[in-house]
């Protein structure tokens, strides 16, 4: 019997702990915020179904967005969100071209809108107007900031800003200005960029193999003449703080100046990996050809080890490898008997294993 106490009790117990809300999120403290997010927005509903059902969403909305501020708290995410006055529509009901849901700091962002209002001359018919076209430019922010940052990592070649176009969805935009104008040119004008990007060729020793080749790689470099224009116009009216030029990558697309970057960016490192390797094992050879050679045997030496370890971290593999004084050798060279290629660093032993 008091066995049978004991357990009813803890069973009791568990189940409190397991229904009881967290204290930031009791149903208590839900509802006054609800009920403080619809005096902000100024929202009532016909009828307690009504209120229950919009309720639900805004508690779906709520949900999202604390999850999304929990990854960006832990690094996973370059911003924050706030629950806004579309939290209780679905997506379907949301303005078409609007978004969802809130941006981050959201004063400085009031404040900045402003500013750019006051810029270009932009004024509305109605406040519903402008809560429309706030949204748009709010997304299309967004989207230059995400650039930008791509940008400070090396992944673009130039930076992008807002324009007067930054309020228009892109069905609105006229026609080939979509984030960036793209000036029609007459045939002197044609020339002159014409001259302007030989000499960009010139100074950056750019030759390319055809002349299809380089009707391509012209095109690239003239829509990002146009952005960089476009951005140093902006600039002289105040409207950035800084001005562009164009660089050496100004002839490739963001997918090649990304592979670009990167690639650069590994050879150097395994370029040094290689040459600590070299005095760790102090590795000389007679020649730059000899070098070469084994530098090449090195990295399939490497290749192998780096395909093995990732099988190994995915439970593949019972062991690591490590490239060890062999590793410039082919099989044949190393001396009879001796693994050629790695070091093995631990192995895993299972149940049966130890048995034996």
């Amino acid at each position: 019997m008091k066995s049978l106490v004991l357990l009813l009790l803890v069973a009791v117990t568990v189940s409190s702990v397991v229904s009881k809300p967290l204290p930031e999120d009791s149903e208590a403290e839900v509802h006054k915020e609800f009920e403080t997010w619809k005096v902000k927005y100024g929202k009532s509903y016909p009828s307690t179904e009504e209120e229950a059902k919009r309720k639900g969403m805004w508690l779906a909305t709520r949900k999202r967005v604390m999850e999304h501020n929990t990854r960006a708290g832990n690094g996973l995410e370059s911003y924050t969100m706030a629950v806004n006055h579309f939290a209780d529509l679905t997506t379907e009901e949301v303005p078409k071209g609007l978004l969802p849901m809130p941006r981050p700091e959201e004063e400085e962002v009031d404040k900045e809108f402003e500013m750019w209002k006051t810029v270009n001359g932009k004024t509305y018919n109605s406040t519903e107007e402008e809560a429309r076209r706030k949204e748009i430019w709010l997304a299309t922010r967004a989207r230059v900031m995400e650039h930008n940052k791509r940008a400070e990592n090396g992944s673009e070649s130039f930076t992008m800003g807002i324009n007067y176009f930054s309020d228009m969805t892109f069905e609105e935009v006229p026609k080939g200005r979509l984030m960036a104008v793209f000036p029609t040119r007459d045939g002197g004008e044609e020339a002159e960029v014409d001259k302007e990007f030989e000499m960009w060729k010139v100074q950056h020793g750019k030759s390319y193999g055809s002349t299809e080749e380089e009707a391509k790689r012209k095109e690239i470099w003239l829509a990002t003449r146009a952005r960089v224009m476009e951005h140093n116009k902006r600039a002289e009216n105040g409207s950035e703080s800084f001005t562009m030029g164009m660089n050496h990558l100004s002839d490739k697309t963001t997918a090649e100046v990304t592979g670009h970057r990167l690639q650069d960016r590994k050879e150097a490192e395994v370029h040094k990996e290689f040459e600590t390797w070299k005095v760790k094992y102090g590795k000389t050879y007679p020649s730059t050809e000899e070098e070469a050679k084994r530098k090449e045997i090195w990295l399939a030496t490497r290749k192998m080890v780096t395909e093995h370890n990732k099988r190994a971290e995915n439970g593949q593999e019972s062991f690591t490898m490590a490239v060890n004084h062999f590793a410039d050798l082919t099989t044949e060279e190393v001396p009879r008997g001796l693994f050629p290629m790695v070091t093995y660093q631990h192995f895993k032993m299972n149940e049966e294993d130890k048995t034996l």
